[in-house]
């Protein structure tokens, strides 16, 4: 059997990305031992009576784990329910998100007293960021030196979804165990702000407006490497995608996708909600349309020549529009 969670788990900060990675490892954890995941929101008007149900064994007598997200919207008397109930049901787990802000201090005592540990998802700063671009290469089994952890900060800045991506695409894309920050400039040299990843989320979210400003940023601070970085980050997305809306629906989709895919479920969860606004075929066409315009960015087919940067830029950005908008709203423009 895995190593499981503590009986009560408390996450505790505002930072989404943190938060969604702690609670996707511990839900993963739970799932996997056999373990039903029953979720409940803080901010729902019936969230003490939510809680006593979800909190009851099965008629097999099996105790469930508790996700319960938004905590922060809880006031004294639920965070008294919910405390209550964790200790008159010492066989049920708890994962609790706090994320802080004007919530009740009492309230969020009392949750922090009943944990069993508390997972910090604060927002990072100063040294933090480094040490965090770090430790991804590790996750990886890869490392790198200062000079090409400085380039991914300056290239994706200190969002950590941003820096995960990076560190991730960078693995993918380089064999070597440690990485140069030669081989990383490839990728990120002159790339400040807007990133592959960032173009690629509004593309998934059908934001044609969104992807196409920042993808004309993009091309400005970064040429035709980033144009490259962009078809990159949209192969992944579009994986990503198709994987999804393939999945069973229902709350074990995220989980599905991410054995699928081999990734963690924090990273599955996005992918799922995103494939909400595609439909197979347009999927299906997205990826068609991918697979031509990497062939053109890297040079062109064979006997055609390389197309200007010019050229380049127009394929890009058409195919990014053509992507980005749903096929509804294409048959209505016609």
């Amino acid at each position: 059997m895995p190593d499981l969670p503590p009986q009560v788990l408390l996450v505790s900060g505002s930072q989404e990305f943190f938060a969604e990675r702690a609670i996707g490892r511990a839900v993963a954890a739970w799932r996997a031992a056999g373990f039903e995941i029953h979720e409940v929101s803080g901010k729902s008007p019936e969230v003490a009576a939510d809680i006593v149900m979800s909190a009851s064994p099965d008629l097999f007598g099996a105790a469930p784990v508790i996700l319960l997200r938004q905590a922060e919207a809880l006031d004294d008397p639920a965070a008294a329910k919910v405390c209550d109930t964790i200790a008159a049901n010492p066989d049920t787990a708890w994962i609790i998100w706090h994320a802080g802000g004007r919530g009740s201090p009492k309230a969020k005592a009392r949750l922090s007293k009943a944990a069993g540990q508390t997972i910090a998802a604060d927002p990072l700063k100063g040294r933090g960021v480094a040490d965090f671009v770090i430790s991804e290469f590790r996750f990886q089994g890869r490392s790198a030196d200062q000079a090409t952890i400085a380039l991914l900060v300056d290239a994706v800045g200190t969002d950590p979804r941003g820096l995960a991506s990076a560190v991730a695409q960078l693995c993918s894309d380089i064999e070597q165990a440690h990485i140069t920050r030669d081989a990383a400039a490839q990728y990120y040299s002159g790339h400040v702000g807007v990133k592959g990843y960032e173009i690629a989320d509004a593309v998934a979210e059908r934001r044609v407006a969104d992807a196409v400003e920042s993808l004309r940023y993009a091309l400005l601070e970064g040429g035709t490497s980033a144009g490259i970085m962009t078809v990159s980050a949209l192969a992944t997305t579009l994986r990503r995608l198709a994987a999804a809306k393939s999945a069973r629906h229902g709350p074990s989709a995220a989980a599905d996708v991410a054995a699928a895919l081999k990734i963690p479920e924090w990273m599955a969860r996005p992918a799922v909600a995103q494939a909400r606004r595609w439909s197979a075929d347009e999927i299906a066409s997205a990826i068609a349309t991918l697979a031509d315009l990497s062939v053109v960015m890297k040079g062109g087919y064979e006997g055609t020549g390389a197309l200007s940067e010019e050229q380049k830029r127009y394929v890009l950005e058409t195919a990014v529009i053509a992507m980005a908008t749903p096929a509804a709203a294409t048959e209505l423009a016609t």
